[in-house]
């Protein structure tokens, strides 16, 4: 048995002073996030390839090492793998450190033109009261600023550059 699609609701009418923002759906469609995701991509790529270049070498001396393990003192080979395993820790927490600091550095970007974004258009629309807009049950359509914060995003923040 097949239910028939349920009819569009309709909402009254807009309420003056009162405004919905979907910041995620803001901050998304933005040019400026579209920028931080396609820059964070490279610079996991580009931290990847680092790791896999200096993990390579911390392999060929961990090889070397087992290689001439029988020719070492036991306890000076659990030394010297115990160092070559902490400095391959040690290199994918600092990666990983520099990939955080970076999305932090860009999210901020993107979070300062949002705000600043936001700022202009709830002056524009003399907004009294911004509510998450996806959060809420319904809308008018009126209410809603989304559209207008992330073309106010576009107008103030395009790219954004990571370290």
């Amino acid at each position: 048995m097949c239910t028939p699609p349920v009819a569009a609701q309709t909402f009254g009418p807009p309420i003056k002073g009162v405004c919905l923002l979907s910041r995620v759906s803001a901050v998304n469609a933005s040019r400026a996030s579209q920028s931080l995701n396609a820059e964070l991509k490279k610079k996991k790529d580009l931290l990847s390839t680092e790791l896999a270049k200096h993990r390579a070498a911390l392999d060929e001396q961990r090889h070397a090492l087992d290689v001439r393990q029988d020719r070492i003192a036991p306890i000076e080979y659990q030394r010297r793998k115990a160092v070559l395993d902490r400095q391959v820790q040690q290199l994918e927490k600092e990666l990983n450190t520099r990939f955080i600091a970076a999305q932090a550095h860009g999210q901020q970007q993107v979070d300062n033109a949002l705000n600043q974004a936001l700022s202009r258009v709830i002056t524009r629309n003399a907004c009294s009261f911004v509510m998450e807009r996806d959060t809420t049950y319904g809308w008018n359509n009126a209410m809603d600023i989304t559209s207008a914060v992330t073309q106010e995003m576009n107008a103030i923040l395009t790219t954004v550059a990571i370290p």
